[in-house]
């Protein structure tokens, strides 16, 4: 479990911290360029049978996580709802959503995240494509004037292939446009018979190269516009250039546990893309001594007592190793640190006995002249003098509360 949440932190410093805007404007000389998101209701259709290894799954699932999160999800006229079947020996309805199901970007992510990899011993392609144009993308769930889009995810061809076509031709027919995302070895005219035409098909070698396609499959409608010919008003100072700051996320996986990792992992995302701290902030993330927590080998000890004094290792608080590192190099230059931007740390800590010199910590940050924050992800109420304990339960909520202190509304 610790390597496991070792590997886990070191994705994290992967953060990509830019997202894809509702609106952006692109000036081309003589006119502007006008990019919004168009209302979309997607329809995933994934393989999950028995020649996807696990690993593999996640990566798909990964890939959607990160496909979705380019969207603005939620009612809205301009926004997108996403459902999803999965399919192998048949479907599996019970790990479904639709589209009215969830009502936001944070809770789809979080779905998709807990569907399983059934390992079916069969590829049962048309059945699913079938269930999702007929109950998921259907015109009696579907609002008016919104573009419905199919997007089949499979590394192998369906056994019964004409059901495949068949279905496909019907969703498309219904004015579903279809899209086929193949991996590997699946047959061109598989993903052709999917997808209609072959600018809708997309292919890579493998897994690990779903991320390039992202960009390819978002969907955007430009809107030509004049440029104005008045002289626009003075732009007021962001927050950012106002008042700079560097940033970072002090925690623990092994104290935290896998929840509250998980729960820490969406906060720090959920912070990072944040329109108000798009510019003039940094972040940064310490997280423990990844390899010193892995083990050790067969023959690193060679005495019972030897082994017991490294295991008791692992059960001392790990905060006060992370603060010294944050105090000591943390926002220095070499670190990323700049000279004219605030010193921020958040730290990410339960209540209980695994806590007990926070305080102290806290008092350390202080007197570096670091302005502190404490994240509960369990809500334990934890409150500490001289730290700011972030209210919210959700990690959006939590967000949203640092990003008001860091930026507050302007009167």
């Amino acid at each position: 479990m610790i390597k496991l949440l070792c590997v886990f932190i070191v994705a994290l410093g992967a953060i990509n911290a830019s997202v894809v805007k509702r609106e952006t404007i692109h000036d081309k000389g003589t006119h502007l360029l006008v990019c919004e998101q168009e209302p979309i209701e997607l329809g995933i259709v994934l393989d999950s049978s028995s020649s996807i290894a696990h690993s593999d799954f996640r990566k798909g699932i990964e890939f959607l996580q990160d496909f979705v999160d380019q969207y603005e999800i939620g009612d809205g006229p301009n926004d997108v709802r996403v459902s999803i079947i999965t399919f192998g020996k048949g479907i599996y309805p019970q790990d479904a959503f639709n589209l009215t199901t969830y009502q936001n970007k944070e809770e789809v992510e979080e779905a998709l995240g807990e569907i399983p990899h059934r390992a079916g011993l069969y590829t049962s392609t048309g059945e699913g494509i079938e269930y999702m144009s007929k109950y998921q993308l259907s015109k009696t769930v579907t609002r008016p004037g919104a573009d419905r889009i199919g997007i089949v995810i499979t590394d192998g061809n369906s056994q019964e292939w004409r059901r495949t076509r068949d279905a496909a031709q019907e969703a498309r027919d219904d004015g579903i446009i279809m899209f086929a995302v193949g991996i590997g070895r699946v047959r061109d005219q598989e993903l052709e018979n999917i997808a209609g035409n072959l600018s809708r098909v997309v292919k890579v070698k493998n897994y690990g190269q779903l991320h390039d396609i992202k960009a390819s499959l978002a969907r955007q409608t430009c809107i030509k516009k004049e440029k104005p010919t008045t002289t626009p008003p003075p732009q007021t100072a962001t927050c950012g250039e106002e008042n700079p700051a560097d940033i970072y996320f002090a925690f623990s996986p092994a104290e935290l546990g896998l929840a509250a990792t998980s729960w820490t992992s969406s906060f720090v995302s959920i912070t990072a893309k944040q329109d108000a701290l798009e510019d003039g902030f940094r972040f940064g993330v310490v997280s423990g001594s990844c390899p010193d927590d892995e083990g050790f080998d067969l023959d690193d000890y060679s005495s019972a007592e030897a082994i017991e004094e490294r295991m008791t290792g692992y059960l001392m608080p790990r905060m006060s190793a992370l603060v010294q590192r944050l105090t000591s190099t943390g926002y220095t230059a070499t670190s990323g640190g700049r000279a004219d931007a605030r010193d921020v740390a958040v730290l990410v800590a339960n209540g209980g006995k695994r806590n007990k010199g926070l305080a102290a910590e806290v008092e350390r940050l202080v007197a570096a002249g670091v302005e502190v924050f404490i994240a509960d992800p369990i809500g334990s109420g934890v409150n500490i003098d001289g730290a700011i304990t972030l209210t919210g339960r959700s990690a959006k909520e939590a967000s949203a509360n640092l990003v008001n202190y860091l930026c507050p509304p302007r009167t």
